[in-house]
């Protein structure tokens, strides 16, 4: 079964070799690399990856984060007749310090997640042909667009498993969308915008 990565990126910011070189390293032999660059958000880059990908399953990874070496190798055997599954993650940073992430709820249902997203984004691997019956993800978001997907795969009746391992290692830096060093006013509108999303799916709890 092939696996088929996406990077989505705009620009190299000076990690993207990294990542590329963390997908080669994979001890799953059937691994298919995607590079999706555009000045559109992550969401389009996304999409355009997919719909090029030949893989049963699809990663996306961030241009400044690494996949652990068994990453896919621990996934696919995790999978079975789940949508998507994640796993736990391992935040690095500059000096080389640690924070290791493990979810607090392993297979969560549209409850868990809309009331906090409790698992690690990066961390998810998704079943292809589960795009087509859920939906794709929503371009017009400029953050948020895998809290947003996994809401509306969730809401639908798709089902999340969890494998117990380090899959995805995620980089701590200043120029983060999420947690960087960014201004008051953009953080409030960044949490603005999760809350919209959240509100989305409501009714359907």
């Amino acid at each position: 079964m092939i696996v088929s990565v996406i990077i989505p990126y705009k620009k190299d910011r000076g990690y993207l070799q990294q990542a590329i070189d963390s997908v080669h390293a994979q001890t799953y032999p059937d691994v298919e690399l995607i590079l999706s660059q555009s000045d559109n958000y992550v969401g389009y880059n996304i999409n355009r990856g997919i719909e090029k990908a030949t893989g049963e399953f699809i990663r996306y990874l961030c241009d400044d984060d690494m996949l652990q070496p068994r990453s896919i190798e621990h996934q696919v055997k995790a999978m079975a007749d789940y949508d998507f599954i994640h796993g736990n993650a391992v935040h690095f940073f500059p000096g080389n310090k640690k924070i290791y992430h493990v979810p607090r709820v392993q297979k969560p249902v549209l409850k868990d997640m809309y009331e906090g997203n409790c698992i690690h984004g990066g961390s998810v691997m998704y079943r292809k042909s589960s795009f087509d019956k859920y939906g794709y993800f929503d371009e017009s978001l400029w953050t948020g667009e895998e809290f947003d997907l996994h809401l509306k795969w969730l809401s639908e009746g798709a089902r999340m498993g969890y494998v117990q391992k380090e899959v995805y290692l995620y980089r701590r830096h200043a120029e983060q969308k999420s947690i960087g060093v960014q201004t008051r006013e953009y953080h409030l509108e960044r949490v603005q915008a999760i809350n919209i999303i959240r509100n989305k799916y409501r009714c359907k709890l």
